[in-house]
């Protein structure tokens, strides 16, 4: 705020994103677009009277890759600048070098003398993929930047394969399906002789034989009303 790059009302919006989702104020302020990270480095090297540090342009010895392990560079987000053998004095770029908690256990782990300067963590980030692990130091651009479109593919499983019956199943499916076909003979066979009673009936009734009361009667077993 003194330096005029955050408003007052900038800062109480930060904060309140900060008390709901915790982490750093400075990574806050510039996860919002209030400051960026060169003005944020550089606003704690003033307060702090910290010296500031343009990763990007330094090459750290191999001597000191191996003294400083990267697991602490990645636990505490910093990164090996030089060393002082003789005086046993380990300078760290940080981005956070009011962390003394940090620092004191840093110099546990490494039985060094920490001294600190301020850098961004994405610089951080950058030097300990550049030099522990052989990546590219600068962000890879993606094809959109580039006005290229990449297509887009949707994959569809194909539909499983068809279960083999066993020979047991295969058995008893035949079996159900000869049972189907003799009910459904029967069934046939019983509607057309029920379709030929009904025509003798129709022609007994018709020609003064035998009337439907008379059929019903026998059929419940009493003789015919005379």
């Amino acid at each position: 705020m003194d330096a005029g790059l955050l408003t007052e009302t900038q800062l109480r919006s930060a904060l309140a994103e900060q008390r709901k989702w915790g982490g750093k104020l400075g990574h806050t302020l510039v996860q919002m677009g209030f400051v960026d990270e060169s003005s944020m480095v550089h606003a704690l090297s003033r307060q702090l009277h910290i010296p500031a540090v343009e990763l990007d342009a330094v090459t750290p010895p191999e001597y000191l890759l191996q003294l400083f392990r990267v697991e602490l560079a990645e636990r505490y987000s910093v990164f090996p600048i030089s060393a002082d053998l003789a005086h046993k004095t380990l300078t760290l770029a940080s981005a956070d070098p009011s962390n003394v908690e940090a620092l004191q256990e840093l110099a546990f782990h490494t039985d060094q003398k920490i001294q600190v300067v301020v850098s961004s963590p994405s610089a951080i980030e950058r030097a300990i993929r550049k030099y522990y692990y052989g990546g590219a130091s600068n962000t890879t651009a993606s094809p959109e930047e580039f006005g290229i479109r990449e297509p887009t593919y949707e994959f569809t499983p194909p539909p499983p394969p068809p279960r083999t019956a066993s020979p047991r199943e295969a058995e008893l499916q035949q079996r159900v399906d000869a049972l189907s076909q003799k009910v459904a003979d029967l069934e046939q066979m019983v509607a057309n002789q029920a379709r030929s009673l009904s025509a003798l009936i129709e022609v007994l009734e018709t020609r003064g034989t035998l009337s439907r009361e008379e059929y019903f009667a026998t059929l419940r077993g009493k003789p015919p009303a005379t």
